[in-house]
Order: structure tokens, then C-alpha cells, then sequence
């Protein structure tokens, strides 16, 4: 059974280059924003990882990754941020919860596919 990634991001060039890239390996579920991809983890949906964009409409990435963080469900979920600040490691300081990986947007799809890789491996690992 393939790992699923929720990937929550408002432009659906950037959904659609993610789920071009992780789809052969992963099962990708696609949200538009914050608060959609809330409902659907309240609908007892459970990713492996979920790729999260910082600035959206309605319930942006800060938000968002503070629900599932304080969360006792969805805290264990690895979360790689997408960005296009210049500033990543300012990010990462204003940043309160953990996050895996924080990665500036224009990104390598092939980094960003071995980042995505590594996490769900090592989280495999950790679950044995």
C-alpha cells in the first residue's frame, strides 16, 4: 500500500507539479487550503507526511500547522514547508512547532523528492 502525502498549497500549478512528481510512488491528496485540508483530517484521514504551503486564503500554513501540531492526532505527522520567502532560517526561528523541512519555492523537484523520500523512510523505521 503506498504512504500517503497531503499536500495543502493555493496555487494549483504547484498541486499539480507535486502530484506529476509524487504520484507514481505515493498516494497525493491535494487541498487548496488550510481549512479544507482540516475537514479532511477531521473526516479520520491520517497522511504520512504533508506538504504545506506557508501563505494561503482562509486558514493559512501558520494556522494550520499549529492545529495539527497541538493536536494529539495529526502532532507526529512530518511537515515540509514550501515557501517563497528569502529568508528560510528566519522562517524556521518564528516557527513555535516542529517541522521537518522548510524549502523555498521556486524548488528542485527532484530534491524535493528525495527530502519527501528520506522523511517517509526514516518514519518507517521509526515505526518498527
Amino acid at each position: 500500500m503506498k504512504k500517503q502525502i497531503l499536500v495543502v498549497d493555493d496555487e494549483p500549478s504547484i498541486l499539480q507539479l507535486l502530484k506529476f512528481i509524487l504520484s507514481k510512488d505515493y498516494d497525493v491528496v491535494l487541498k487548496s487550503n488550510g481549512y479544507d485540508a482540516m475537514l479532511w483530517l477531521e473526516e479520520a484521514n491520517h497522511p504520512d507526511l504533508i506538504i504545506l504551503d506557508v501563505e494561503m486564503p482562509y486558514f493559512n500554513g501558520p494556522e494550520f500547522l499549529k492545529s495539527i501540531k497541538i493536536s494529539g492526532l495529526f502532532r507526529d505527522i512530518p511537515v515540509i514547508i514550501l515557501s517563497v520567502t528569502e529568508d528560510l532560517d528566519s522562517l524556521a526561528r518564528r516557527t513555535p512547532y516542529q517541522v521537518h523541512r522548510f524549502i523555498k519555492k521556486p524548488f528542485d523537484p527532484i530534491f524535493l523528492k528525495g527530502v519527501v523520500h528520506n522523511l517517509l523512510t526514516a518514519q518507517s523505521y521509526e515505526r518498527s
